[in-house]
């Protein structure tokens, strides 16, 4: 038995934090048109439920044939977890994740205002985790 598809999904998964947070940076950088269309195409796949896996691969593709060696996914390693517990000891035990159970990113519930965030897609609320 292997762990590749749970790897491959948190792969998928850290690509798609760094491209949310990222977007619109991707998209004045990226030239031609064939990148452009990844970078909506990977919006759709997420916003349709569609196959994230393989729009990520072709984002990826495009940005490193447009000539960064490091794509989509080799910017994934900097970003760095922090464990529960360790080093937030003034936090709340709780935290706001993807409503779609799509992407990594999220908001410790001790930052938030008074409702929750919401998905930066399609602006449905963060589903909220005790911890």
């Amino acid at each position: 038995m292997t762990d590749r598809p749970d790897r491959n999904a948190r792969r998928t998964s850290e690509a798609l934090i760094y491209f949310f947070t990222h977007v619109e940076d991707l998209r004045s950088q990226l030239r031609g048109h064939e990148s452009r269309e990844a970078v909506d195409g990977l919006l759709t796949a997420v916003r349709d439920d569609g196959d994230v896996d393989a729009a990520a691969k072709r984002l990826n593709e495009r940005i490193r044939a447009e000539g960064d060696a490091l794509g989509l996914y080799g910017r994934t390693r900097a970003i760095g977890a922090q464990l529960a517990g360790i080093g937030d000891a003034g936090r709340e035990q709780g935290i706001y994740l993807c409503p779609h159970r799509r992407c990594l990113r999220h908001h410790w519930a001790d930052e938030t205002a008074d409702s929750p965030p919401a998905c930066d897609l399609d602006g449905t609320p963060l589903r909220l985790k005790r911890l």
